[in-house]
């Protein structure tokens, strides 16, 4: 069999080109929306939570310290001071990192539209995995 042969032979599923195509349009999404919320930091729309001037200071400093100097949470607390506009460029971040649950949630979707229940539980598996990473529940070592 030539290797034409093979690319003929080898097609993606409809459920891997749906996953294919979220990812695409997520992360263009996503990347607009960290450019628009960085461009509302820059143009100073919106407030930032650290003035501009101090950011030099805090270059050489570790991320609690940068925390600190700017009273700003640890974990997802960020979310409260969304509003600032050094904060909001973490909208398109969180977006980008929650994108792969997304996927595999419509992942699953699909997998169960075709009756494979075994990669449906993998994909939610995969889902739940993601999700208690994100949530901060798993905490190990000292970071």
């Amino acid at each position: 069999m030539t290797e034409r042969d093979l690319r003929q032979e080898i097609k993606a599923s409809p459920a891997q080109l749906h996953y294919a195509d979220t990812l695409f349009y997520g992360a263009l999404f996503g990347f607009v929306l960290m450019l628009i919320t960085y461009t509302l930091y820059v143009f100073g729309v919106l407030t930032p939570q650290i003035p501009l001037e101090e950011l030099p200071k805090l270059w050489t400093q570790s991320a609690a310290a940068y925390r600190a100097a700017g009273d700003i949470p640890q974990g997802w607390g960020w979310l409260a001071l969304v509003n600032k506009g050094d904060i909001c460029n973490f909208i398109g971040i969180a977006f980008l990192a929650a994108l792969t649950i997304l996927c595999f949630l419509q992942l699953a979707v699909n997998l169960a539209r075709r009756g494979q229940w075994l990669m449906m539980t993998i994909a939610l598996l995969e889902v739940l995995v993601l999700c208690l990473a994100a949530s901060g529940v798993l905490v190990a070592g000292a970071h």
